[in-house]
């Protein structure tokens, strides 16, 4: 991967991060949590300096390994050293806080400079991932990942994990067949799920975290096979559009049997007015031929609409209705 390329992807991959923030409280973001094991660090609460573990995160996400440091100047030894003239978005920024010769920092990814101001992308920015500027005179150092790096290959995901790699996973299970979710690169419940399908029907160890094995069968997998859906499968998942065509028949039925047979009699006693002899001579036989005539037509009805609504829902394969 050229260094522009790798550019673009880092700054991506922390943009699906942008509005992650702290919680307020005594409370812990789990997500921002998440990213200290991201990063290869122990866990600690989101009121710690998260920079550094953001960064750490969103780099380990596309295999590229960070300083596995929670300071923030830990990064100006990270990678290859670059000029301010020649900084270019997705670059690795560290800025000095309190003094440039003392130990805090923050670090973050370069976006654009404008000015005497730079703006970055990055972790605990207002308790939060965003964009923020910074001046450019407290910067201390841009770097940049190349080759020099030892590559890792895909990282490991789990759920809580976000970025670029992720939305590559949820492509990959999504082309197998597995996933139906938004794809927004967020790993939650809908992608550990969908993960421990995947797994299980490879034949590993379905625990929702993807390794090496994982990406190395995602990547060899066929999709698999669609089953067809019957009127069975929707009943059995609450399909409301079959439970609308199971009730068709003794709905249907009873309201439009109590619409036809006051007609069926109004009709009867017409006729026994006009053709006395008539009426005499059918009176054992009309009204029920009319009655079942009618009923048969509205069973025939009945059976069409419950056939057409089946038919859609199978053809639609709407199984959350």
């Amino acid at each position: 991967m050229i260094d522009s390329n790798m550019n673009a992807a880092v700054l991506e991959a922390a943009g699906a991060y942008l509005g992650l923030e702290e919680w307020p409280g005594a409370r812990s973001n789990p997500e921002i949590e998440a990213l200290w094991s991201a990063a290869g660090m122990p866990v600690q609460q989101d009121g710690v300096a998260w920079c550094a573990s953001f960064v750490g995160a969103v780099l380990g996400s596309l295999g590229i390994p960070g300083t596995g440091k929670p300071n923030a100047r830990s990064y100006l030894q990270w990678g290859r050293e670059v000029s301010l003239q020649k900084a270019a978005p997705g670059d690795v920024v560290v800025f000095w806080r309190g003094s440039p010769s003392g130990w805090q920092g923050h670090v973050a990814f370069l976006v654009r400079f404008e000015g005497d101001r730079v703006l970055v992308r990055g972790g605990n920015q207002g308790n939060k991932v965003s964009d923020a500027f910074y001046p450019v005179g407290q910067i201390l150092g841009i770097r940049r990942a190349d080759a020099s790096l030892p590559q890792t290959g895909r990282a490991t995901v789990r759920r809580g994990d976000r970025g670029a790699m992720v939305l590559d996973l949820q492509d990959q299970l999504a082309r197998l067949g597995y996933f139906a979710g938004q794809r927004d690169g967020i790993f939650g419940p809908l992608t550990d799920g969908a993960v421990r399908s995947f797994q299980a029907a490879a034949g590993l160890h379905a625990d929702g975290v993807v390794g090496p094995k994982t990406w190395d069968a995602l990547r060899n997998a066929r999709p698999r096979p669609q089953r067809d859906v019957s009127a069975d499968d929707l009943r059995k998942r609450g399909s409301e559009t079959i439970k609308a065509a199971d009730g068709v028949d003794v709905a249907t039925l009873a309201a439009t049997g109590a619409t036809v047979v006051p007609v069926v009699a109004d009709t009867i006693q017409q006729a026994n007015g006009i053709l006395p002899t008539l009426s005499a001579m059918l009176r054992d036989h009309w009204p029920a031929l009319l009655v079942i005539a009618a009923l048969v037509a509205v069973f025939v009805l009945s059976r069409r609409i419950k056939a057409a609504r089946v038919s859609a829902a199978v053809e639609g394969r709407d199984l959350s209705r």
